[in-house]
């Protein structure tokens, strides 16, 4: 039982590990578009349709202050704006512009050649099996943090 529980710390500490690793290259190549790791995932997020902040900063489990920051500088950058919900005009949403757009479509290409990189050396069923187990992670993660 001991050995299991062991297995399964190094496991959380693992995707620690490799999530605060992958941020810091992220943000290094990601700084070359005036981007952080953050600012792509806003980015992302708007890319297909306007978000609230609050949605952002539960989506990438950031508090809202970080969302706020980043939401400052891409607006400033004239990558998103601020808008007014047509339906309920007390909330405000983040909405990518054309602009933004090319900047994303330039991040996801340095993201997906950092993503090849990194498993260049799985087959396709290593992809599959690891996609799995993470998601079935993930998927509990967020059942608990409800």
């Amino acid at each position: 039982m001991l050995e299991s529980n062991e297995n399964r710390i190094q496991i959380m500490s693992t995707i620690a590990k490799i999530y605060r690793a992958m941020s810091r290259e992220l943000n290094r190549r990601l700084g070359e578009l005036n981007l952080s790791y953050l600012d792509f995932l806003v980015l992302r997020a708007t890319s297909d349709g306007p978000k609230t902040m609050a949605y952002l900063a539960n989506r990438y489990f950031v508090t809202q202050s970080a969302i706020t920051a980043s939401v400052d500088k891409l607006e400033e950058m004239g990558l998103v704006v601020r808008v007014r919900d047509r339906e309920d005009r007390r909330k405000i949403l983040i909405e990518i512009t054309e602009k933004g757009l090319e900047t994303f479509n330039k991040g996801i290409e340095i993201y997906k050649k950092l993503a090849n990189e990194v498993t260049g050396d799985l087959s396709e069923d290593e992809v599959i099996l690891v996609l799995d187990k993470i998601s079935k992670i993930l998927k509990r993660i967020e059942e608990i943090s409800q």
